[in-house]
């Protein structure tokens, strides 16, 4: 189990936001401190405390390649940095087991495009209603791997260095104050690795 509370910053540069192409470039950074705790059987509980720094700066440029009534198509390049340097103390065992967790300060890059199609149906016109479905490719590249070295045995995520990746979704504006998102994701690597991940989100400003 993990609790936990981060504190950060972000900031996002748009240039040329107008029919035809555009640029942005999104910045954050936050520090997090969690308390983490671990139970297996016939093994009592474990707890232990781990925080550091994670930031990303990602920029892309977006150009429309056609349009049809109200519906437009884009191509979207982009690429990403990010610094993952949460740090967690190593863990003795009530057992004796010495246990360390080894992949902070992993610097991830990311270089993919996105299409996506930007329109609403007649029915909402004038209503300020969108919605955006897209599809993404992605090469993920990890500096670092992540693993946990207990006592002389190291346990590793074997294959997650070099990573491609798909993404189908759909990011929806329901009105001015309300943004909706949802997608799914599937990485695969080399020695059979393989992540599948789905989001669901939903913004309100006031």
């Amino acid at each position: 189990m993990v609790n936990g509370y981060s504190a950060g910053l972000y900031a996002t540069w748009i240039k040329g936001y107008d029919d035809k192409s555009w640029t942005y470039v999104d910045v954050w950074g936050q520090y997090s401190w969690f308390d983490n705790s671990v139970k297996g059987e016939q093994i009592s509980e474990e707890s232990y405390s781990s925080k550091g720094f994670t930031g990303s700066i990602e920029g892309g440029y977006a150009y429309k390649v056609g349009e049809s009534g109200r519906t437009s198509y884009w191509l979207q390049p982009v690429a990403q940095l990010a610094l993952m340097d949460v740090r967690t103390r190593n863990l003795n065992e009530k057992n004796g087991t010495n246990v360390s967790f080894n992949g902070s300060g992993n610097i991830m890059s990311r270089l993919g495009v996105r299409a996506y199609t930007n329109g609403h149906n007649k029915i909402d016109d004038n209503s300020g209603r969108t919605f955006e479905p897209y599809v993404e490719v992605n090469y993920i590249h990890n500096t670092k791997d992540f693993s946990v070295k207990m006592n002389n045995e190291t346990v590793s995520q074997s294959g997650a260095r070099n990573a491609f990746e798909a993404k189908v979704g759909v990011n929806g504006q329901l009105s001015e104050n309300t943004n909706v998102w949802v997608n799914v994701s599937q990485q695969v690597g080399s020695n059979s690795f393989s992540d599948s991940q789905a989001t669901l989100g939903i913004k309100y400003a006031f």
